[in-house]
């Protein structure tokens, strides 16, 4: 390990509602005096996902001795949302029980240190914060990172650019049946939707992927999906979303089009500072596929937002 930072091992908190969840905690000794210019960043993984999807960005990161220094991070956290890594659930879940979450984490590593949050949420991550958003006016949180997601999943007869794979009612009966009858052919199959040459990837972190998401539940998956895929956040970005925000896209995402990821740099409008960027030889876990890549960027434009 690197003496520019260090893990704080496993951490964890109790939800609002008693469940216990879990995240892992790494601090930057050169950077915790906190100024001006301090900022921790917050990582929210996606559906079916756990904390070790970040773990080649997060690992790039760390062992960038110049990014890590002139980035101001002092701490990072990587979480496992409710029902998934070693996070416990209770029962159905939907995206603002997550959102709450969030509020709850928030709040306990808020308590003792006041460096600005830059959340970064893949996927169903994003729709968390836009669900925060919604809920808690992105209180405690400076700034934001979408990685490719769509503000809507289904189609509607103003909208056609959402999921590749989930546009009807219809499609997510399909997944729920697939996730009850066959979750280990689902999980093993998850890397062909997303990313580019999944057979290009190192063999072990193909199989530690796989692993994470055999252990999520698939009843409790297939109600989850049921609630985000449905949910509609361009109100939300359009008249709500105030805090600046970087949103990324797949190029090649298996997951989304391009063109229904930068709607939501449409929707934002001149609300706030937004920056959209393509990764053109990236599909939906780009953050996998090109993690140092994917941390400068952020890390740039975190930069700019002094």
């Amino acid at each position: 390990m690197r003496e520019e930072y260090r893990k704080c091992g496993d951490c964890s908190y109790e939800a609002s509602d008693g469940v216990q969840l879990y995240f892992d905690a790494y601090e930057v000794p050169g950077n915790l005096e906190e100024t001006s210019t301090s900022r921790d960043l917050v990582f929210l993984h996606g559906w079916s996902g756990s904390s070790r999807y970040y773990s080649p960005a997060v690992c790039a990161f760390l062992e960038d001795g110049e990014l890590l220094r002139r980035s101001g991070v002092g701490r990072v956290y990587v979480l496992d949302i409710r029902g998934h890594g070693r996070s416990l659930y209770k029962e159905r879940c939907t995206v603002a029980r997550l959102a709450q979450d969030l509020k709850d984490f928030i709040t306990k590593v808020t308590s003792d240190r006041r460096a600005r949050l830059c959340c970064l949420g893949s996927s169903m991550g994003a729709a968390i914060l836009w669900s925060y958003c919604e809920q808690f006016q992105n209180e405690g949180i400076a700034s934001a990172v979408f990685i490719d997601q769509a503000p809507l999943q289904y189609e509607r007869d103003d909208w056609r650019d959402g999921s590749k794979g989930l546009r009807t009612p219809e499609d997510l009966a399909g997944l729920r049946k697939a996730l009850k009858e066959d979750m280990a052919g689902f999980a093993a199959g998850n890397a062909d939707c997303c990313l580019v040459d999944p057979q290009k990837m190192e063999k072990e972190l193909i199989e530690t992927i796989t692993k994470e998401t055999l252990k999520c539940d698939p009843n409790f998956l297939g109600e989850l999906m049921a609630d985000h895929t449905a949910l509609d956040w361009r109100g939300v970005l359009k008249e709500k979303y105030s805090i600046p925000v970087l949103n990324l896209a797949g190029g090649k995402s298996g997951v989304f089009p391009v063109q229904g990821v930068a709607a939501i740099n449409e929707l934002l409008g001149s609300r706030c500072p937004h920056k959209l960027e393509v990764f053109e030889d990236c599909s939906h876990w780009l953050y996998i596929e090109r993690p140092k890549k994917f941390m400068r960027v952020v890390i740039d434009w975190l930069a700019g937002q002094q």
